[in-house]
């Protein structure tokens, strides 16, 4: 790396639109800086490490942020295979004014005893039409409800439509239920 970086150096021109990124030893300051601005993560690379093209390398580590959000659980879609008696899925949106906005859906951070506690209390809320505009594409599998229990769910990013990335499920949020 630090060979490289050297003959980029010399190949890249003052004046150009091109750079060379800086190179920092201060790598938790550097992530806490990123995640501050919104970014998705940095790449943390050893500087004596080679450059493999097309390969990974337990040298060079993308690192991600993560964030969390509190959801409105407005569905579920029902569960498949080792899911079945329980739920797929969470239909996700949050409060924007009087409407509702969907986030997508979460499917990851259960376990088994988390699922039946969820799905247990998702059971006793009543069935409603979907609540929201946007019709998502798993509309005919689910089984919409009443906007009551909240969530909390960890993300990478939000996509251009304002949906979640890589979202995962944290917890409930029985103490924020309206």
């Amino acid at each position: 790396l630090v060979r490289r970086r050297a003959w980029m150096e010399d190949a890249i021109r003052h004046g150009t639109p091109y750079r060379v990124s800086e190179a920092l030893a201060e790598g938790p300051e550097l992530f806490s800086a990123a995640a501050g601005v919104g970014l998705e993560g940095i790449m943390a690379k050893e500087r004596n490490s080679t450059y493999k093209p097309g390969m990974r390398s337990a040298q060079w580590l993308k690192i991600k942020g993560r964030q969390s959000t509190e959801c409105l659980i407005i569905g579920y879609t029902r569960g498949k295979g080792g899911r079945e008696p329980l739920f797929g899925a969470l239909q996700l949106a949050v409060r924007q004014g009087n409407d509702l906005k969907y986030m997508g859906k979460v499917g990851t951070g259960f376990d088994e005893k988390l699922s039946k506690e969820v799905f247990s209390r998702l059971k006793k809320i009543g069935r409603v039409k979907r609540p929201i505009s946007t019709k998502p594409p798993d509309d005919a599998e689910t089984e919409w409800i009443e906007p009551r229990e909240i969530c909390e769910v960890q993300y990478a990013s939000l996509t251009k439509d304002g949906m979640l990335r890589e979202p995962v499920f944290l917890r409930l949020r029985p103490d924020l239920t309206q």
